[in-house]
């Protein structure tokens, strides 16, 4: 959560990319390896390269938009289609277990306890 180490993503692109990543929300970022730090980066780079692309933040893969799963799409006003960020109580597109929110130094978390198993922390 300290922005003098990342900054720039932001709440929604941070929500999503450690949804795409499996990654647990709570985990200390010194408990974040090189290969799973590499994953992230490159994930966000693709993502905000796209969101730049399009003007909007859709972050769900192919296989998991509206059309895909026969689902309506998102209604939000920050628009776009996302795995877990204000989604909280709503199941989770990929296992169907509730997405949990929670405030962590003043900022909203948004994950899935299915897809992003605790670190135990």
């Amino acid at each position: 959560m300290d922005q003098a180490v990342v900054a720039g993503p932001g709440n929604i692109y941070r929500a999503e990319v450690l949804f795409r990543q499996g990654v647990d929300p709570m985990l200390p970022g010194r408990g974040v390896g090189r290969a799973v730090w590499s994953a992230l980066w490159d994930d966000l780079v693709v993502l905000m390269a796209e969101g730049v692309r399009t003007g909007r933040i859709d972050t769900v893969r192919a296989e998991h938009t509206p059309e895909a799963m026969g689902r309506a799409p998102r209604v939000d006003d920050h628009g776009g289609e996302v795995y877990v960020y204000r989604r909280a109580g709503l199941p989770c597109l990929v296992c169907g277990a509730e997405v949990r929110a929670a405030v962590l130094a003043g900022r909203n978390l948004f994950w899935c306890p299915g897809c992003q198993p605790s670190s135990g922390v």
